[in-house]
């Protein structure tokens, strides 16, 4: 639970500034507190809480530094998640077909779940994910402590809407429970890209709490940043196409922005992994991003106000001026033939939040209506993925044909 004295930290903070003591630095220190607050809580907890941390985490470039830091902890810890007893889910994998050979310890564990490597009824190797038996009851409770920690989430992020954002992850954490629709999306996305580099894992088998792929191995994304020039080029240029052209040509896109599901094969292809998120009619935002960019480059900032507002993304009242000076738009991604995507360039953008007080006031100008909120977290994760390996293409080239592709699609939504 929320500690109360979280609350009381606010009450302080209000009263503190009616008696004549300095508005701004207490409500700073009231909101740290928060974070402070919000992070142990999520800390102490089980899996969905802790990767709806992880989502918070993604949006942590609005926050000033030391609340920021706190957040992005959270992706560490859900990253630290542990794997179960094999007697745990012994009982779930009876459905498998007989002569399925099973390695009793886990590969890989996440907040519902976990992945075991097997050999298949025809002598190949697979993976098979396997549902936590109480998955269901952990998902309803956790949602519970999510919803008590709405208001401090609140103060944090006031250009979320947090609430929304949370029945959104509770939508797709009840999605999340049925792999067959897991499957039914691996098989789609496997379709449509299958012949531009980039490889989903085959189904095999599927059951609402069982899916069995094909195994498939490779460089770990967490691994990608010490591979040589090229091949970290390669990877992040086809992470990137993966993300922005995925709405036109699936209508979805992958939202699961986490390193564990990306890899780089032998074969210079992008492997993909887990599906049970997926931003289904997504494009909106992609298309918000590519066109702000066009736009930026072309010196219309009034054309990037109009799309912005069309879209709800913007509070009312907010200049052109306002506007462009918070989005920080780097035009040399349409104009460079290529562009030098890394943790420089990444924390350059984050800079400009350095202020604790700016940074909450300045935060209202903007908004996430919740049609957005999955797509937005998928995509700014996976360009967040493409700076932490160090990655160099021509993302002018692709950010015009997202826009082309877009169009011919019928996407995007132009005033």
């Amino acid at each position: 639970a929320i500690p109360v004295t979280t609350g009381a930290r606010m009450a302080g903070a209000a009263a503190s500034s009616a008696l004549g003591a300095d508005k701004d630095s207490a409500y700073a220190k009231a909101t740290l507190a928060s974070a402070e607050a919000i992070t142990a809580t999520l800390a102490k907890a089980r899996g969905p809480v802790m990767k709806f941390g992880q989502t918070l985490a993604l949006f942590s470039q609005i926050l000033p530094p030391e609340q920021a830091a706190l957040l992005k902890g959270m992706s560490r810890l859900y990253e630290d998640a542990q794997a179960q007893p094999y007697e745990k889910v012994e009982k779930v994998l009876a459905v498998l077909p007989d002569g399925v050979e099973v390695e009793r310890v886990a590969v890989a564990a996440a907040s519902l779940g976990q992945v075991h490597r097997a050999v298949w009824t025809d002598g190949s190797p697979v993976a098979i994910k396997v549902q936590y038996p109480d998955a269901a009851r952990a998902v309803k409770s956790d949602m519970l402590q999510l919803r008590a920690m709405l208001p401090l989430a609140k103060r944090m992020l006031p250009s979320l809407d947090v609430g929304a954002l949370l029945e959104e992850h509770a939508s797709r954490l009840a999605e999340e429970l049925d792999y067959t629709r897991e499957a039914g999306w691996m098989r789609t996305f496997r379709a449509e890209w299958q012949n531009q580099d980039i490889t989903i894992p085959e189904v095999l088998f599927a059951t609402p709490k069982v899916l069995v792929t094909r195994w498939m191995d490779g460089t770990p994304w967490l691994q990608v940043a010490d591979l040589p020039e090229e091949r970290r080029n390669r990877a992040g240029e086809l992470l990137s196409r993966f993300m922005f052209l995925s709405p036109a040509g699936v209508g979805a896109t992958h939202a699961d922005p986490h390193p564990g599901n990306y890899r780089l094969l032998e074969d210079n292809t992008l492997g993909v992994l887990d599906f049970g998120s997926v931003a289904v009619g997504s494009g909106a935002f992609t298309w918000v991003f590519a066109e702000t960019i066009r736009l930026a480059a072309e010196g219309d900032e009034d054309g990037v106000l109009r799309i912005w507002q069309h879209a709800g993304l913007v509070g009312a009242g907010t200049t052109s001026e306002r506007l462009m000076s918070l989005l920080d738009v780097d035009t040399r991604l349409w104009t460079e033939p290529e562009f030098d995507f890394n943790i420089e360039w990444l924390g350059r953008l984050a800079g400009s939040w350095t202020d604790p007080v700016a940074a909450l006031e300045d935060a209202t100008a903007l908004s996430f209506p919740p049609s957005y909120l999955l797509e937005h977290r998928a995509l700014m994760g996976a360009l967040t993925l493409v700076c932490s390996v160090g990655s160099k293409f021509r993302a002018g080239d692709l950010l015009r044909e997202t826009l082309t592709t877009f169009a011919e699609e019928g996407l995007g939504q132009r005033p």
